[in-house]
């Protein structure tokens, strides 16, 4: 959903102590106005996608069986029942951080 600068300004978010926050995202990304239109796109995105993933939860709380399926090597994991968003969340974020990186332009369907 979300473009490789996307995810990497959403990552530093994440990992950055809230007083290092401001100056590692500056020396990550150094143009301001780059920052806001990154901003700007996450927020369009998370925006347009939020009435689809509630509509998901709802039917995965009816229908368990359209839950992503647990690692059986990741035993630290979230059961499958007790939070599907939790487990849902955690499952996108091992596919992602398995995504290879590319170096040059966007991958066909991503936005």
């Amino acid at each position: 959903m979300f473009s490789p600068a996307e995810r990497s300004f959403l990552r530093t978010t994440i990992e950055s102590s809230v007083g290092a926050f401001p100056s590692r995202l500056e020396s990550q990304f150094p143009n301001p106005a780059y920052r806001r239109k990154l901003m700007w796109g996450i927020r369009q995105k998370a925006e347009r996608s939020f009435a689809d993933w509630q509509l998901y939860m709802q039917a995965a709380q009816r229908e368990p069986r359209i839950l992503p399926r647990p690692s059986s090597r990741d035993a630290t994991s979230a059961p499958l029942f007790a939070d599907p968003l939790v487990t849902l969340f955690q499952d996108l974020r091992r596919r992602l951080s398995r995504r290879p990186r590319s170096s040059g332009g966007r991958s066909p369907g991503e936005e």
